[in-house]
């Protein structure tokens, strides 16, 4: 608390809005000996910083954080935005508001465009990934997600806690696909198979996913390859789809590997590196393949 004491202003236009509807704070004293009294009452609350966005313009500046608190009745996303000023040689901070994302749908009673994919998907009929499930063929990006040791996780959790776990895997996937541009082509119970139009989405994907099920009880392996599938009802059939799957058994729990051909589309991207290319016997294809770990910032 001695700590946050010297961060936050005490002048009389400080400003702390929280995310309780109640917690709306004037004044730098009045806030601090409010959330002293809220720190002894809070349980223990892991954290997790997810983003940090900050920027200044001479003596003023602002900053944005992005992060998971996990309590004992939820894990939740909340989203910081912060005001500050230079006094003295030192950034204090005169205005914070914690928020906690609430579907538009709950708000408006309609689902809005939230990010550019949907905007440009939109403009162009829907996007040229439904194009792509209208086709008989073309080539695409699929990545693959598996649930590593899931029959032991089953066994163990029981039947209930694992169709939980399952569940909100299924849901993250399903909201980070579709956030990133992709289609939810099937989803395997322990496991997915997404595809996407654009190779650098598919590693956006794999990277947004790795982030949030390292807070989970069971570890996800990724692995993406692009090549040209074939469509037959709502499934996709080929070669590029058993190689993707097989690059899938090849990589570790929390570890996405992607194939040479999806290096070499993606090419330098922030936020991303590639580990050293290794040759390995994929089951079901002859010969051996060139695969690499795809490594990324944490935060």
């Amino acid at each position: 608390m001695a700590t946050i004491s010297n961060v936050f202003a005490r002048d009389p236009s400080f400003v702390y809005i929280g995310s309780d509807e109640d917690e709306w704070w004037v004044g730098g004293d009045e806030f601090l000996r409010v959330r002293g009294i809220q720190f002894d009452e809070m349980p223990h609350t892991p954290i997790v910083i997810h983003d940090v966005a900050a920027f200044e313009d001479g003596p003023v500046g602002w900053a944005a954080v992005l992060l998971t608190m996990t309590t004992p009745v939820a894990r939740t996303q909340v989203r910081c935005t912060a005001v500050l000023s230079l006094s003295a040689g030192t950034w204090q901070i005169v205005q914070w508001h914690n928020s906690v994302p609430v579907a538009n749908e709950q708000i408006f009673g309609v689902e809005l465009t939230t990010t550019l994919d949907q905007l440009l998907a939109s403009v162009v009929e829907e996007g040229s990934q439904i194009r792509l499930l209208d086709s008989s063929e073309g080539t695409v990006t699929l990545l693959f997600t598996d649930i590593v040791d899931s029959t032991a996780l089953a066994e163990a959790a029981g039947d209930r806690a694992w169709a939980g776990m399952v569940g909100q895997h299924e849901s993250a996937i399903r909201r980070i696909t579709k956030k990133h541009g992709g289609v939810v082509v099937k989803v395997l119970g322990d496991g997915s198979m997404l595809a996407f139009d654009s190779a650098r989405a598919a590693v956006r994907t794999a990277v947004e996913c790795q982030r949030e099920f390292a807070q989970e009880a069971f570890a996800v392996r990724i692995g993406i390859h692009t090549g040209e599938v074939v469509r037959t009802g709502d499934d996709l059939l080929g070669v590029t789809v058993n190689k993707a799957a097989r690059i899938t058994s090849a990589a570790d729990g929390g570890n996405i590997m992607i194939s040479s051909t999806v290096q070499d589309l993606v090419g330098p991207m922030p936020g991303v590196r590639f580990g050293q290319p290794v040759l390995v016997a994929l089951k079901g294809l002859s010969d051996t393949h060139p695969i690499v770990q795809l490594e990324w910032d944490t935060v």
